[in-house]
């Protein structure tokens, strides 16, 4: 038989060890669920945006594909996946695309355009900045210079409150550029359409929003013009109308006296006697005339 301790042994039930616990604060308990909640909530979000980052990163699937005129299908998943982006993820996006030497724009299966000189810093001349210098890695983000304004177009448009916080869901629908043969259709954005209507249809609230569009863009572009001073853009009603018309009652002018110049010499202002100076002055030499006559 082995050594008994001697230790009393306490035989307390389990009932009894739980009752010796402080009551659960409730109201702490729904904040600490809370917490919970948004962090995987954080963390969901995160792993949306890497999935549809790692998507991205073979888009469009084929490779013929115009950045311009897109697919229905690929501009439908491109907003999608884009959608819970913040900008900063956006530009995570492109940094990565670069890496895979593609061009920035997601919805562009074309490379990226490659800066032959070895140098870091280049000219770069453009009609609204002038003269610039710009590092390299900037002019090979994209493929063009279209490209880098479709890119930037979406970007703008990206919440830059994270989308666990958002109220709304992931977020405002994203347009983007399409563009047409004609010089400028493609500054407005056009909404595309869904996979059941046909292509050649158009709904009649796109034709009123586009219509809408075109006429703010028109006053807008008369308004600058008009800051800017061009002729060109100014309406005629505002223009001075001058109407030059020859005087014809002009008396002959006289001669001054010698008694006039003489007396008033002393009130001219470089030769020429004020008509108000001059009319005192020929009122006070009538008042001394007077007063002769009166001695």
């Amino acid at each position: 038989m082995g050594p008994k301790s001697i230790l009393k042994s306490s035989a307390v039930p389990a009932d009894a060890v739980d009752a010796r616990k402080p009551p659960v604060n409730e109201q702490h308990l729904q904040v600490a669920l809370q917490h919970a909640n948004i962090i995987q909530d954080q963390k969901n979000v995160e792993q949306e945006i890497l999935n549809a980052t790692l998507e991205l990163l073979e888009f469009p699937p084929d490779s013929k594909a115009d950045p311009a005129r897109p697919s229905p299908s690929d501009a439908h998943k491109f907003k999608t996946l884009v959608m819970p982006f913040q900008p900063n993820d956006y530009d995570a996006l492109i940094e990565e695309r670069n890496c895979a030497d593609l061009c920035g724009y997601a919805l562009c299966p074309r490379p990226r355009k490659k800066v032959p000189s070895a140098s870091k810093l280049h000219f770069v001349d453009s009609r609204d900045r002038g003269v610039q210098i710009v590092p390299k890695k900037m002019l090979e983000v994209w493929c063009s210079d279209d490209c880098a304004r479709r890119a930037l177009y979406v970007k703008v448009q990206l919440n830059e409150e994270p989308a666990w916080m958002r109220r709304t869901g992931g977020g405002q629908e994203i347009e983007i550029l399409v563009e047409n043969t004609e010089a400028l259709e493609f500054a407005l954005p056009l909404r595309l359409k869904s996979k059941n209507k046909v292509q050649g249809e158009l709904k009649d609230e796109d034709g009123e929003d586009i219509a809408a569009a075109w006429a703010l863009a028109d006053e807008a572009l008369a308004e600058l013009s008009q800051e800017r001073g061009d002729k060109d853009s100014m309406p005629r009603t505002e223009l001075i109308k001058a109407k030059i018309e020859e005087r014809t009652n002009v008396k002959t002018p006289s001669a001054p006296s010698a008694e006039t110049t003489a007396s008033s010499a002393h009130m001219a202002i470089e030769g020429h006697i004020p008509k108000s100076d001059a009319k005192k002055t020929k009122d006070a030499d009538d008042d001394e005339e007077d007063n002769d006559w009166d001695d």
